[in-house]
């Protein structure tokens, strides 16, 4: 099974009819009429009006590159990355800071600004596997970490999450699908459970959830409903953000858990069965600044997994 037609929307990082001052790179993948969504650039707001007593902020200078033609192959039982086990509080591993594979010290060669631009930071800097970016780390240690998503099931069943990088080991857009040799980072987590995934900077990715464990398409992609992140991005001058979004699985008709994302005093929310609320659902797949849009600096971000209400 081959995915096809991957096509980038024209005018989706515009930003500056949007109030939470963020905006989407939107694509989408067409295969016999249906569709599946990704979204990935987080772009900061436009520029204040400057005032004789504050300097404008610098407007980002994104660019939008035609996305490539990828054409995976949807293996129906990839390899995954899977976390230690530790306690829902505090971790009952190491508590020691696990540097990320590409901070080694033992390796020299860094990737170049022009190959991260589009793609991000996929965690295969100076030989590394593909997601070595992502990792889930000890509760306890969570703050040695700039960028860090706390996820904690408020269910009453065990929720199962994957995560990956929105581009795939093969360079594609293909990093939400089932893929041979693309080992997303898998955990569950128990009713009332927490644990933390922290990410390298430059990182764009997902996190899907549904109860036990997450299903998918018929094409492979995950679906249940996602948490989207941006951290540090690297063509917008180290902007973040992030989003619930349930557009996957309502495209293909599929069950919607909750989510809950929350930073600042902002939070962007889907109920079960799809309402949402600063986040993207059913008929928004055009629609830009919705979400947590996030200025440089250390990002702390709960994430309620099963959220009800």
């Amino acid at each position: 099974m081959q995915l096809t037609h991957w096509l980038l929307l024209a005018g989706a990082l515009g930003a500056t009819a949007h109030p939470s001052g963020h905006a989407h790179l939107h694509r989408h993948a067409r295969r016999e009429g249906e569709v599946t969504f990704l979204k990935a650039v987080h772009n900061p707001a436009p520029p204040p009006e400057p005032t004789v007593q504050a300097q404008p902020e610098p407007e980002p200078k994104p660019s939008v590159a035609a996305a490539p033609e990828p054409k995976p192959t949807p293996s129906a039982a990839p390899a995954v990355k899977s976390e230690p086990e530790q306690d829902s509080d505090s971790g009952s591993g190491s508590d020691a800071y696990v540097p990320f594979c590409t901070e080694s010290k033992n390796k020299v060669k860094r990737v170049t600004y022009e190959q991260i631009k589009y793609t991000g930071n996929l965690g295969t800097a100076n030989g590394c596997p593909w997601n070595s970016n992502l990792m889930v780390v000890p509760n306890s240690v969570a703050d040695k970490y700039k960028y860090i998503q706390k996820y904690k099931n408020v269910a009453k069943e065990p929720y199962q999450v994957v995560c990956g990088n929105k581009m795939g080991a093969d360079g594609e857009n293909t990093g939400s699908f089932k893929v041979a040799g693309q080992n997303q980072l898998v955990f569950t987590l128990q009713p009332g459970e927490t644990k933390t995934v922290a990410a390298d900077k430059n990182t764009q990715g997902i996190c899907a959830w549904a109860a036990n464990e997450v299903p998918t398409t018929s094409h492979g992609q995950f679906a249940g409903v996602w948490a989207e992140f941006d951290f540090e991005n690297a063509s917008n001058e180290g902007w973040s953000g992030a989003d619930c979004s349930s557009l996957v699985a309502q495209a293909y008709k599929m069950d919607v858990p909750g989510c809950r994302m929350s930073h600042g005093g902002i939070d962007s929310t889907i109920l079960p069965g799809g309402i949402g609320d600063n986040a993207y659902t059913i008929g928004m797949e055009a629609l830009d600044g919705i979400g947590l849009n996030i200025a440089p600096g250390k990002v702390v971000i709960d994430v309620y997994v099963g959220f009800s209400g």
